[in-house]
């Protein structure tokens, strides 16, 4: 019999041993009753203690992943703080953009850079904000294009310089914003870098007046290595035409003395020609016949033809020596006054090889004073476009060089018949070794050193050419001297 029904039954007996008849079956019943409502218990019980061991271990669980959830928060907040305090710190204008293309952040550098008013801060709308950075740019639509742009290419980074109507220079960079392997915005970077171009605006200002400085002073080198040039053929010439002048001198003087002593023998033959009918006949036979062997009547003419010519070239001589005296003026290298179209004439005599044959020289010449000026380096600068000109010429043509004066300046213009020059040569014709010449033909120095030396005269060289016709330069002098020339 189960214990609870058996305590019961003596409480209810009051411990008589005696159990009423009939009982039995009851009693049984009610027992069997007792054990299967402990059976349900005890599994109840088991099933209690089960799920309270499983709750413990869920809430121990629970437990550990609120504590590291925690953290995780403490860290995410930390990490935002840090976040937030680089985009404070940071000198760049921030701004950050949604996958949309709406503004989601920007911090205070990026206000304070675009002057944003707190009215449009107040309701961090996007079109407002943008709308007032464009106001202030130099090129709104290509902004607002480049921003469009980068919007539908989420994967695109981007660099560029933004010119503000108030003069900064603001540098923009742009990079997307990913999440794993997808993008969910784009961040912009807005930095001032207006000292900084002009810093590197300044320097590059400065790196092309030392390239021009340094060209100028290798034009300077190239042109002062052909004066010196230039002025030792000068010196050359000078000794040269000096050391002729002595021979070529007596040479002179002797074919004088010489053309006398003949026309006085001369005069003695005629005397002995007017006696000769005198003469006994076998005399006057044998001088008869000597005068017809020797050709008298000739030599006595063509005597007198080879010194008139002897006498002709010793004063071409003189003329060249005189041309050359003149031409490079070395014993008067200072400034004087010049007379133009001797100084052309000495110079065509000069380079009278290089043009007649290529080309027919036609003279000009205007009415003009003299000019003051460095009388060897003009002659120079004539000798180059004599030249140049001849060399112009492929086969034969025509040299045309003409005078005038106009105003306070006078001008002397070369003309050839030749090639002419190319449009695109012709803003560089003056460059140092620029020529179209073959190579070896030219230096490509004679324009440079004579477009230098009119300079250095305060004048200027004009050319005017038209390709298969010819070319013209223009050379005008001031006729006085600028103050202060040395």
């Amino acid at each position: 019999m189960h214990r609870l029904l058996q305590r019961q039954i003596d409480r209810f007996l009051n411990g008589t041993a005696a159990m009423p008849p009939g009982w039995d079956g009851f009693v049984a019943a009610v027992s069997d009753g007792y054990a299967s409502a402990d059976a349900d218990r005890l599994t109840i019980e088991r099933s209690l203690e089960l799920m309270s061991e499983e709750l413990t271990e869920r809430n121990a669980a629970l437990r550990r992943e609120l504590v590291e959830r925690q953290k995780a928060e403490a860290q995410l907040e930390q990490l935002l703080s840090l976040l937030g305090t680089t985009l404070e710190s940071t000198a760049d204008g921030i701004l950050a953009l949604d996958r949309e293309g709406r503004t989601v952040r920007f911090n205070r550098r990026f206000t304070e850079m675009w002057n944003i008013p707190n009215e449009i801060l107040a309701f961090w709308e996007h079109h407002q904000v943008i709308a007032h950075v464009v106001q202030q740019l130099e090129d709104p639509a290509n902004f607002l294009a480049t921003l469009d742009h980068l919007c539908h290419h989420p994967e695109a980074e981007h660099y560029d310089l933004l010119e503000c109507l108030d003069g900064r220079v603001v540098e923009r960079y742009s990079l997307p914003q990913p999440l794993g392997v997808e993008s969910v915005g784009r961040v912009f970077s807005f930095r001032d870098v207006t000292a900084r171009k002009h810093a590197e605006d300044a320097l590059q200002r400065e790196k092309e007046e030392q390239r021009v400085l340094i060209g100028r002073l290798e034009e300077a080198h190239n042109q002062l290595l052909q004066s010196e040039k230039m002025a030792s053929v000068g010196q050359l010439a000078a000794g040269v035409a000096h050391e002729i002048n002595n021979p070529i001198g007596f040479v002179n003087s002797n074919l004088g003395t010489l053309k006398d002593y003949l026309e006085k023998l001369l005069a003695v033959l005629a005397a002995y020609e007017n006696a000769e009918p005198h003469l006994a006949p076998e005399a006057r036979a044998v001088v008869g016949a000597l005068k017809t062997e020797v050709e008298l009547d000739y030599l006595k003419q063509d005597i007198l033809d080879l010194i008139a010519e002897s006498a002709d070239g010793i004063k071409r001589v003189k003329q060249i020596v005189q041309d050359l005296k003149d031409f490079s003026h070395v014993d008067r290298a200072e400034w004087q006054d010049f007379d133009v179209h001797k100084g052309l004439d000495s110079t065509l005599n000069i380079v009278n090889n290089e043009i007649r044959y290529k080309a027919e020289v036609v003279k000009e010449y205007g009415r003009i004073p003299a000019v003051e000026c460095m009388a060897s380096q003009i002659n120079q600068v004539f000798m180059n476009l004599l030249v140049n000109a001849a060399h112009a010429i492929p086969e034969r043509g025509v040299i045309t060089v003409r005078t005038g004066c106009e105003g306070d300046t006078v001008w002397v213009a070369v003309s050839d018949t030749g090639t002419g020059i190319a449009a695109e040569n012709l803003t560089r014709i003056f460059d140092p070794f620029f020529t179209t010449k073959p190579v070896g033909k030219g230096t490509g120095l004679g324009l440079s050193v004579s477009y230098s030396i009119v300079e250095k005269h305060h004048g200027r060289i004009d050319v005017e050419s038209e390709p298969g016709k010819g070319t013209t330069f223009r050379v005008t002098l001031p006729v006085r001297r600028q103050h202060g020339d040395g």
